[in-house]
């Protein structure tokens, strides 16, 4: 009986090994994929973080990726209904298959968590939790062109 238990607990060991590993090379994979620009529309009616209420705006994300898991970025928001737009740097992160994005400080911004995601090399779309109780589709295209 001990030889069995023992048996058992060496594979589940490594089978977390691996797994853990399994994951460690996805994440490394999604933040070399996603390192570049992409943009899109979000048309959900919203009331974000910044006052703004309407049914559609644009988004630019930047991801310059830094190490094997993340790295800094650009954020740039265009509101279709007001025409007015919003900037901000960030800092993102790949961890078990969740971008999480931090803003500066000094804009008390909640970090945001993009998750339950796709991403392609032409093609980027999931779920963004912005701290709101609100999941917020998106769909992003690589923008190799986009003019900061």
């Amino acid at each position: 009986m001990k030889k069995i238990f023992t048996f058992l607990a060496m594979i589940t060991i490594a089978m977390t090994a691996l797994t853990s590993c399994d994951q460690d090379a996805w994440d490394r994979q999604d933040a070399r994929t996603l390192d570049g620009t992409w943009t899109g529309y979000i048309d959900v009616y919203y009331a974000d973080r910044w006052g703004w209420t309407g049914d559609s705006y644009r988004t630019t994300f930047r991801f310059v990726q830094e190490n094997a898991y993340g790295g800094w970025g650009e954020e740039a928001d265009y509101n279709m209904s007001y025409g007015e737009s919003f900037y901000s740097e960030f800092m993102w992160e790949v961890v078990n298959s969740t971008i999480r994005i931090t803003y500066p400080s000094r804009l008390g911004l909640a970090p945001i968590l993009i998750y339950n995601y796709r991403l392609y090399d032409d093609f980027f779309e999931g779920y963004i939790d912005d701290g709101t109780n609100k999941d917020i589709r998106f769909q992003l295209y690589y923008d190799g062109n986009y003019n900061w």
